[in-house]
């Protein structure tokens, strides 16, 4: 039997994932791919949103984590998520969060070049003048 250690997310309203025992965790970091086992290295860095795996006693199942401002803690006999905004979705949704949060940033991005490029012809209109 491999080593466990105790797996929990957490926000400031509630536990998102109750306090439990897994064998291995595997998540995006903002520098790349991380995979954790027991007696791990202690380790705080920023993840990013996107698949989590997690094996439970020799069963293996994916979670997706979304959300803003995720931190994760690793300890000796534990790893803590902590965010803001974390969600525990399904593979489906999480693809259309991710559209929806595109589209978003589309229209964003959209509506501030259309505004660069008014303030550009006003100052051009100023110095013909």
């Amino acid at each position: 039997m491999a080593a466990e250690f105790i797996l929990e997310a957490v926000t400031p309203e509630r536990l998102v994932f109750l306090k439990k025992p897994v064998e291995f965790v595997k998540l995006r970091t903002e520098s790349g791919d991380i995979g954790i086992l027991a007696k791990h290295i202690n380790y705080i860095t920023a993840i990013g949103a996107g698949e989590m795996l997690v094996r439970e006693k020799g069963q293996g199942r994916c979670d997706i984590l979304s959300g803003r401002w995720i931190f994760l803690e690793v300890r000796q006999d534990k790893v803590v998520i902590l965010g803001v905004n974390i969600v525990e979705t399904t593979k489906a949704e999480a693809e259309r969060m991710a559209r929806q949060v595109a589209i978003e940033k589309g229209k964003k991005i959209k509506k501030l070049k259309r505004r660069s490029r008014y303030f550009r012809n006003k100052k051009n209109v100023f110095r013909v003048i």
